[in-house]
């Protein structure tokens, strides 16, 4: 329902944008993928508290030449945030690599999977297994040329793309949902537990 996405070719960020994520790649990104796809936009539905740090990123944007291939939603309630996953044709989860984020399992990934949505993520562990595990997406280096070429690649094969949603909605039912996590847990709880 928010009339700059009509007609896009919309990839999505969900989430923190603050400074550790280092999301200013995907401004890099959209740039290479805006070459050959006109119509694709960048929406970026999270925040990140730091006001310096939200000004740089747009100015970033701007210097860029990008301002106009993305859009900021700002905080927003869950279900509102997910009614811009059902916009997106492509979830985007680039996790910097290194001790603080490596241990992460990144929620917004499995978002976008339980939405139908391919992901494009880097060799995060748990985002790599996911998506290699599950046939749902694509795990590229961490840079902007690898992260464009995936979603080109995506954007040029629809088919392709609806069948790696697919796989991944039917991955996070399998693996990532609560039953399921429940149900691998409660085992071990009976064993310690008498």
């Amino acid at each position: 329902d928010d009339a700059r996405l009509a007609g896009k070719r919309v990839l999505i960020h969900l989430g923190s944008l603050d400074r550790t994520r280092k999301i200013e790649m995907l401004f890099e990104m959209v740039k290479l993928v805006h070459r050959y796809e006109k119509d694709v936009l960048l929406v970026f539905a999270g925040d990140v508290d730091d006001d310096e740090h939200r000004r740089w990123l747009q100015q970033e944007a701007e210097r860029l030449g990008v301002a106009e291939l993305v859009v900021w939603t700002g905080w927003l309630p869950t279900a509102a945030a997910w009614r811009y996953l059902r916009a997106a044709e492509i979830g985007l989860s680039p996790i910097p690599r290194g001790a603080l984020l490596d241990c992460a399992s990144p929620t917004k990934l499995i978002e976008y999977l339980a939405f139908g949505l391919p992901a494009i993520v880097n060799d995060n562990p748990d985002q790599r297994q996911v998506v290699l595990d599950g046939d749902c997406g694509a795990c590229v280096p961490w840079h902007a040329a690898a992260f464009s070429e995936a979603a080109l690649a995506m954007l040029a094969d629809p088919a392709r793309g609806r069948r790696m949603g697919n796989n991944g909605r039917a991955y996070v039912a399998r693996h990532r949902s609560y039953d399921s996590i429940a149900g691998a847990l409660a085992p071990t709880y009976a064993r310690l537990v008498p």
